[in-house]
């Protein structure tokens, strides 16, 4: 659904000083709230979008201060993506029921029970009400985000023997996000595989990439490991894998889904038991069991393997069953993550 003449100011390459994204598929509502807001705030730039994809690619090039966002949009899987945004950019954000009646998604979403979000607003309230509220959350203390020259690992490119291994899903791009930004700008060649809607690939990239002091890149078959870089495998119709000898390179190959998933950690993972010896391997937040099988294969023939602990994941799935079968050798909390992988790549 379009919303005509409801685009949203636009100020070409300069961008207001301050931008809010009304994110729903109510275009009365939109229309409304959209013309309360520019009479309460003169200047104001709206972004206005329909739809989830729409609105990362607003939020991404126009950075708004703060957004409304229709309560069945946080309902679907790809608004991890949206929750990394707005924390990347440290946007804050409420959601917006139809009524009183309706459940908020947050009590039911571990993703959403954590961080902003937690008041909801209906659209049966004033738009009074949703002008005080935009008011009182701008002017709060904001955070300082994560960045790419926050806290870098104090060890050398020589220091590194190894490739890194990880995998990850519900709750995953949080934690690739607070993993990836303690790694130095040249770490170890990292592959990643994190299951994500298929739009949404390369949003992950340059949202990584936006973060990490290292360069992030989509995975391609064919393309060499390079220390300082980081390789994505995300909403992508191939499992990646890495060919058994050096000089080791990505191997993207098409296939059935493997442990419910294409791209699959377990095929990351099995690929590389051949050089596991060269290998630090670990598995992040997620649903299911994707990565414990080729885990568990990989610890056997001599690599390195963590799994994030229960205490820190979104969702303790992927690690528990890592951990259970004997495929992670230990668990670690998210924050200590980075660091362990780093450690264990010296050796």
């Amino acid at each position: 659904m379009n919303f005509p003449g409801l685009r949203g100011k636009q100020t070409g390459s300069k961008l207001s000083s301050l931008s809010v994204l009304i994110v729903t598929t109510d275009r009365n509502f939109a229309r409304t709230l959209q013309s309360q807001m520019e009479a309460a705030y003169p200047g104001l730039q709206v972004l206005l979008a329909n739809n989830l994809m729409m609105a990362y690619n607003q939020a991404e090039a126009g950075q708004p201060s703060f957004a409304f966002v229709e309560d069945g949009f946080t309902k679907l899987p790809e608004f991890e993506m949206m929750l990394a945004l707005f924390s990347a950019l440290d946007v804050r954000w409420v959601s917006v029921m139809d009524d009183r009646n309706s459940t908020p998604a947050r009590r039911s979403s571990p993703l959403l029970n954590v961080g902003a979000g937690i008041f909801e607003l209906t659209k049966s309230d004033s738009p009074r009400q949703f002008i005080q509220y935009f008011d009182m959350m701008i002017k709060a203390p904001r955070r300082n985000s994560p960045s790419a020259t926050s806290a870098k690992p104090s060890v050398g490119r020589d220091d590194f023997k190894k490739i890194i291994l990880i995998g990850s899903s519900t709750g995953g791009v949080e934690a690739l996000r607070n993993v990836l930004v303690g790694f130095p700008i040249q770490c170890p060649p990292t592959l990643i595989v994190q299951h994500t809607g298929k739009s949404f690939g390369s949003g992950l990239v340059s949202l990584l990439d936006r973060i990490c002091p290292a360069k992030v890149v989509a995975a391609e078959d064919n393309i060499p490991l390079q220390s300082g870089h980081v390789y994505i495998a995300a909403g992508q119709p191939r499992h990646m894998g890495v060919t058994p000898r050096k000089p080791f390179k990505i191997r993207m190959k098409e296939g059935p889904n493997i442990s419910g998933h294409t791209p699959s950690v377990d095929a990351l993972f099995s690929s590389a038991v051949p050089f596991a010896k060269d290998v630090v391997a670990a598995i992040l937040t997620g649903m299911g069991q994707d990565g414990a099988k080729g885990m568990l294969d990989l610890r056997k023939a001599g690599a390195a393997t963590f799994a994030q602990d229960e205490k820190t994941a979104v969702v303790y799935g992927m690690p528990r069953v890592a951990w259970e079968i004997g495929a992670a050798q230990k668990q670690v909390p998210l924050a200590r993550m980075a660091g362990a992988i780093l450690q264990a790549c010296k050796t």
